[in-house]
């Protein structure tokens, strides 16, 4: 009966003998995560891509005045006596609405007068056909909702630094045309040259 006690006492008390004697395990540290944080160039990226989109619609604004404005663009040009001698002969409610537009496009800052000049002799190089579908094209990138004319400023800008042979690899990378729709391919393709 004793030796049963004793068999039972050993029993009970083995368990917490054994956990004492054992170095108590601690539960392993979780790792360290460190917060995530955004990217270093990423501002200046975006700036840049907005400065672009800034620069290409301006572009694009400059070369459609000039496509529905030459003859002012043409007149602002002139010296004042050449100007006169030009309005003279035209029908007085034609010159009036002239004079009226040079007085507006006076007032337009030196630097966009500057870029509608430019792009006006842009213009004048093309085709007549090809002036048509620049103006479409023109039309339809400025209508184009902003986070989308953002993404075409920048590749339009991308692609007005390479070669016409680069560009038209380029242009004709699955990578490339799966970004685009071939609308969005063919404005492109349009306002090389005339955006940005």
């Amino acid at each position: 009966m004793r030796s049963f006690r004793l068999i039972a006492l050993f029993a009970f008390c083995l368990p917490a003998l054994v956990s004492a004697a054992e170095p108590s395990a601690k539960p392993p540290k979780p790792p360290k995560v460190k917060p995530a944080q955004p990217a270093q160039g990423q501002p200046a990226r975006n700036a840049a891509i907005k400065e672009q989109a800034q620069e290409a619609n301006q572009q694009a604004r400059a070369a459609r005045q000039a496509l529905n404005a030459p003859n002012v663009a043409r007149l602002a040009e002139m010296s004042p006596e050449e100007r006169q001698a030009a309005l003279a002969k035209l029908p007085p409610e034609r010159r009036e609405q002239l004079e009226k537009r040079l007085e507006n496009y006076a007032k337009i800052p030196p630097e966009q007068q500057a870029r509608i000049q430019s792009q006006l002799k842009r213009m004048q190089a093309l085709p007549q056909e090809k002036q048509a579908q620049v103006r479409q094209s023109l039309s339809d990138y400025l209508n184009t909702p902003g986070p989308r004319k953002a993404a075409l400023a920048a590749e339009m800008t991308r692609l007005s630094a390479m070669t016409d042979e680069q560009r038209a690899t380029y242009m004709s990378k699955p990578a490339f045309r799966g970004r685009f729709s071939e609308s969005e391919i063919r404005m492109m393709d349009d306002l090389h040259g005339i955006v940005p």
